[in-house]
């Protein structure tokens, strides 16, 4: 029997229907460079889609063979658009996907994947209707899934060369755009958890040199490309700045797109892409934007001639918050640190941002273990940069100078400012920490910025310098009311210092008052003598074992020893000298290893009458028997024995020594043991215990 024709006429129309919102991307297309592969396609000419990848190392035939495991991950519409430049600039800007080469289409796709091995895959783009939740999954070979498989190599990955802009000031900025996507690898780990994405970053060169120290300029959403600025010190020459940009493609309240993540980082299972996320309650905060500048940073060491002892990183408002948490993080690749006005510490109490990072009670993980535990820091504990300075006190740290403003509404001085100021003190962190009548944007200033910056370039992170605290000579900062205490000052204004040298028998450096002025005039007040305490930091050189024993002076310049000291069975920790005097004239600070061997060229001066020129050894216990600490006085061969009780040899080795400091393990049968040291300038021999 034939079906009544209406009946017909419905099936037609619901065989429609479930087509009309069905789309297929056309003319995918593969290629591969450095250790990515970038798939391109022609987009439908519609709206509010979903584009997703998938990866198999056999051919697509069918949507059966479009199983979750082989799901890469998702991008959005017009995903060859640059969006955040498109912003700046205030016109359509399109990706380029080779260095220099052509824009790609405004009706083509984009997605870059990273290479997690170095094998041959296929590769298919379905289309979701964002409305309906409804993917098309129909294959078409050639269309929207590769017919031949594309070889890839897992490098590391190098961002694209995107253009140049030239300011008004005739600078030129050279534009990149780093391509990452949710693949980690051994070599580059995953920077965006949804799947592709190109994050944007400019350098400039400025004057000429071998090596060029390099500044990181923490730009936030906007760097004033629309105008052309660049908005930088011109006092930094003969250096690299790369600005680094804080940016997400999130719906805003504004009825836009584009959020910051405060130079931080989001869930794992944060969708970039919406402002409607579930607020987690497990996984895991990753750190996405400091990894991504750590390798923009990476990349500048490798590519060019950049001095990678010479970093510094500077910032304003939640940009000086980025700086400051890639100094803790990553401490040890940051010479110094400048932030203006910056949080220290940042907030999940929007909604976006409770989406983003999760309720601070929750105590989500991060992905950043702690330096002092070897623990996994929790988001509470990664955003208070109160809690990491305390964390990271013996840690290679960098100094911080910043400035806040007792007028600002924005990072209000009775939230926190002055514990902040305690704690940089009290963990000896070093640097110096202004403050005057400044709002946000720095109406009602006192300071101008060149007397609040830091002298860059004597910084490296390989180069030892005394970090003050408790200066008796410090302004008074006040209890967190705005209207108490000075209205402007610094801790550690009035301190600088010159001439540092770090060899392994001895640390010295030449301390002194400087004149302190604010807004070019200077102050009233001002001194020819002070105390304070000063911590040795960053000693590459002279490095001290613990149960060694330190000797201190103090000289002034007459030449007069006015304070010496003694540290018995050293700790291992940061040295610190308490209650140092300090002249406007200028003091000689010396720290040494006691009997530590003099060698001729390490000092300008006669050696002190308590130095010898034998060579100090220092046993350290380790969980398999000992580390031995020897620091020769020149090169030189050593035999080193292990004997019992009786006399007999249980281990022998012959051993190189340099001149410095010598690390030697050894170990033994369990109980009483003689070591022996034996070399053609000195010996040494202790009874040990092994366990």
């Amino acid at each position: 029997m034939r079906p009544p024709l209406f009946m017909l006429l419905t099936l037609i129309l619901c065989l429609q229907a479930s087509r009309l919102h069905a789309y297929t991307v056309t003319n995918l297309q593969a290629s591969y460079a450095n250790g990515q592969i970038f798939l391109t396609w022609t987009n439908p000419p519609v709206n509010n889609l979903q584009y997703i990848v998938y990866r198999s190392s056999t051919p697509f035939s069918s949507s059966a063979d479009l199983t979750a495991d082989k799901r890469l991950g998702f991008v959005r519409d017009s995903s060859a658009k640059n969006y955040h430049w498109s912003i700046l600039a205030k016109a359509n800007v399109y990706y380029r996907i080779t260095d220099g080469g052509p824009t790609l289409a405004p009706s083509q796709g984009l997605y870059v994947t990273t290479c997690i091995n170095n094998n041959s895959y296929y590769y298919a783009v379905t289309v979701l209707e964002l409305t309906t939740n409804v993917e098309d999954r129909t294959i078409v070979a050639g269309q929207n899934c590769l017919t031949s498989p594309v070889a890839g190599t897992k490098t590391h990955p190098k961002p694209v060369f995107q253009q140049t802009v030239t300011t008004k000031n005739g600078e030129v900025k050279h534009h990149y755009v780093f391509f990452v996507d949710n693949q980690a690898t051994d070599q580059f780990p995953a920077l965006c958890n949804v799947g592709s994405y190109g994050f944007n970053f400019w350098y400039v060169k400025r004057g000429n040199a071998s090596s060029y120290p390099l500044f990181l300029q923490f730009e936030g959403s906007s760097d004033g490309s629309a105008d052309k600025k660049l908005s930088l010190d011109s006092s930094w020459t003969n250096c690299y700045i790369i600005g680094l940009f804080d940016w997400l493609p999130t719906p805003n309240d504004n009825g836009g797109i584009g959020i910051s993540n405060y130079n931080f980082g989001w869930h794992e299972n944060f969708n970039i892409y919406s402002n409607a996320n579930p607020i987690p309650t497990t996984g895991v905060v990753r750190t996405y934007a400091q990894q991504l500048y750590r390798e923009i940073l990476e990349w500048a060491e490798t590519h060019l001639p950049i001095d990678n002892k010479k970093v510094y990183a500077r910032g304003s408002s939640s940009n000086g918050f980025g700086a400051l948490l890639m100094a803790n993080i990553y401490s040890e690749k940051i010479a110094a640190v400048y932030a203006i006005v910056e949080p220290n510490s940042i907030s999940s109490g929007t909604p976006v941002y409770k989406q983003m990072w999760g309720e601070v009670s929750t105590k989500l993980k991060t992905d950043v273990v702690a330096f002092d535990t070897g623990d996994t820091l929790t988001y509470p504990d990664l955003k208070d940069q109160q809690k990491m300075v305390h964390r990271n006190e013996q840690r290679s740290m960098p100094p911080i100078y910043d400035i806040h403003g007792k007028n600002d509404v924005t990072v209000p001085w009775n939230s926190g400012r002055i514990r902040w100021l305690d704690s940089l003190e009290v963990n000896r962190i070093g640097g110096v920490r202004f403050w005057d009548q400044r709002d946000h944007t720095g109406n009602g200033k006192n300071f101008w910025e060149s007397e609040t910056e830091p002298n860059y370039y004597r910084f490296a992170t390989n180069i030892g310098y005394p970090a003050f605290s408790n200066c008796s000579i410090d302004h008074n900062p006040g209890d967190g009311t705005p209207a108490n205490g000075d209205p402007y000052g610094a801790i550690n204004g009035y301190l600088d210092w010159k001439d540092s040298t770090d060899k392994a028998c001895k640390f010295w450096v030449k301390v002194f008052i400087k004149d302190f002025y604010v807004g070019g005039v200077l102050h009233s007040q001002q001194y020819t003598t002070c105390t304070a305490d000063i911590t040795l930091r960053r000693c590459s050189n002279f490095k001290p074992v613990a149960g060694m024993t330190l000797k201190w002076s103090n000289t002034d310049a007459n030449g007069v020893k006015i304070q010496k000291g003694t540290i018995s069975n050293y700790d291992g920790k940061l040295i610190t000298i308490p209650n140092v005097i300090i002249n406007k004239s200028g003091n000689l600070i010396k720290v040494k290893i006691q009997n530590c061997p003099y060698r001729l060229g390490e000092h300008d001066e006669e050696p002190d009458e308590e130095e010898v020129t034998q060579s100090v050894v220092s046993y350290v216990p380790i969980s398999h028997g000992y580390k031995a600490y020897i620091l020769s006085a020149q090169n030189e061969h050593a035999l080193v024995q292990v004997l019992d009780l009786s006399g007999r040899i249980v281990q022998v080795q012959s051993l190189a020594l340099q001149e410095g400091m010598n690390e030697v393990e050894v170990s033994a049968p369990h109980g009483l043991h003689i070591f022996r040291l034996i070399a053609p300038s000195f010996s040494d021999s202790r009874k040990l215990f092994f366990h």
